[in-house]
């Protein structure tokens, strides 16, 4: 019966690999799509380069790929730094495009304060390449970041 749940985990596993894999170059397409047309946003800013509004639609259109490239980092190495990169862009997105009163602002410089204090303070250390929603390990029971801790402190290294 173990042998089975192990399997089913592991196929599990391989399934979710092959759907992030899918949807990083589905987002890949449409960030490179939405490069080809950043072009004829730049001529419309050129052409009506003295409006305020011409720039800030401008600005958008790029941190909308900005923000898509971040997703792609994303899924392609998930880990906590790079969640809370795109979380900061997204932020300072709505801070700077949209029309926000002082109060709205005042609440959005925080959050990206508090962001960034996570980055700097709270977040554990980076392990990018054993990051797995499921242990890798058949003979686990535990995710694979819970194991990479357990099997660093069987070998007397510290986290």
């Amino acid at each position: 019966m173990k042998k089975l749940l192990h399997k089913t985990r592991n196929a599990l596993f391989d399934s979710c690999d092959f759907l992030e894999l899918l949807m990083a170059i589905v987002v890949l397409a449409a960030i490179l799509i939405a490069c080809c047309t950043l072009g004829s946003s730049f001529l419309d800013y050129w052409n009506d380069r003295y409006s305020k509004e011409a720039f800030l639609t401008f600005v958008g259109y790029v941190f909308n790929i900005l923000i898509g490239i971040e997703f792609l980092k994303m899924l392609c190495q998930p880990s906590g730094d790079t969640v809370l990169e795109v979380l900061i862009f997204l932020v300072a997105r709505h801070m700077i495009i949209e029309h926000t009163t002082v109060i709205e602002n005042l609440i959005t410089i925080i959050s990206i304060g508090i962001l960034f204090a996570i980055k700097k303070y709270i977040s554990l250390p980076s392990e990018k390449e054993n990051y797995r929603i499921f242990s890798s390990n058949p003979d686990s029971e535990y995710s694979g970041t819970e194991q990479d801790a357990f099997s660093e402190e069987d070998s007397g290294h510290p986290l």
